[in-house]
């Protein structure tokens, strides 16, 4: 083929080919929570051999007389939000195998706080955990609908678990307390659940330094708590988030995140309750440890107005 041709076939090969951008690829960031779409981790729950099935009284935060809780950022209340949120959880729960729920109240339902102490420890449960979500900072007035005006204020999201350092506990319970705070905020983290620094916190509690997202109520110093400092087994209440924050609250309606905080909660129980190897006198050569057998915390089948019909592993 002649030069000339050649040389025509290379420049308009050339000319065709597209010129390389010089602008640089950007890459969107993850949302962040409260975002929509910010991912959460629903973990597998991992049982010792020997767990068994530990007794859980779970506490649906306020509904006692005259005690309907906070306002969220739509006018919900409390009492309305951890009802429907521990009613989740037990059957999220007790889909394990391995935990035994019973709920301070059903919905219509006033009980004292005095009577749910009292049954948790008739029933001699291993654990109680009270289910609240929190309000924070300074809100404004804002209207979700025309008819409507609520408070919102969106600059404190995340999770508090609250223990108490209280002058009746004996030193093993409040050593039983404060492990089962930190084995839930850890949990509750590593699925993606942001913990609240306790910049409003200030004279109520004192941060727990040894995990992010726990806080004490010492005594006489800060706010004395009738479910933290009477129970007499550990007892908990998890802040689950900030009512008055609109995404926070709207992500707290979302099955992945009842999913995700389920799965949470129970392996933070698991590593909380899982019973210790007894001490060895012996020095034997170290032997291999007991595969944990993992149970993922089964997803509902969701009827016509989200609640549960079923649950299939």
């Amino acid at each position: 083929m002649p030069k000339t041709f050649l040389l025509l076939g290379l420049g308009l090969a050339l000319w065709a080919r597209p010129a390389a951008s010089s602008e640089p690829t950007t890459v969107a960031p993850a949302p962040t929570w409260p975002a929509p779409g910010a991912p959460l981790t629903v973990s597998e729950v991992r049982f010792p051999k020997d767990f068994g099935r530990r007794r859980i009284y779970l506490d649906a935060g306020h509904g006692a007389e005259g005690n309907t809780g906070n306002k969220g950022v739509t006018c919900e209340d409390e009492e309305t939000f951890t009802l429907r949120v521990a009613e989740d959880l037990a059957k999220r729960l007790e889909a394990t195998g391995h935990f035994q729920v019973r709920l301070s109240r059903r919905p219509g339902e006033r009980v004292p706080y005095p009577t749910r102490v009292t049954a948790a420890e008739r029933w001699r449960a291993h654990a109680m955990l009270s289910l609240h979500s929190d309000s924070r900072g300074t809100a404004t007035p804002w209207s979700p609908n025309p008819d409507q005006e609520c408070n919102r204020q969106d600059s404190a999201p995340g999770f508090t678990v609250l223990w108490s350092e209280s002058a009746e506990a004996t030193a093993r319970l409040q050593t039983g307390r404060a492990g089962l705070a930190r084995a839930l905020a850890r949990r509750l983290g590593q699925a993606g659940f942001p913990p609240y620094d306790g910049v409003d916190y200030e004279g109520l509690y004192a941060i727990d330094t040894a995990q992010p997202g726990v806080f004490v109520a010492r005594e006489p110093t800060h706010r004395q708590i009738f479910v933290l400092r009477k129970p007499r087994i550990p007892s908990v209440i998890i802040e689950t988030h900030h009512a008055l924050d609109f995404e926070e609250a709207a992500r707290w309606r979302e099955q992945r995140t009842l999913e995700a905080f389920a799965a949470a909660v129970a392996q933070g129980l698991v590593d909380a309750l899982a019973p210790e190897a007894p001490p060895s006198h012996a020095q034997p050569a170290p032997a291999e440890p007991e595969p944990q057998r993992p149970v993922t915390c089964p997803r509902p089948s969701i009827g016509p107005r989200g609640g549960w019909l079923a649950i299939h592993w």
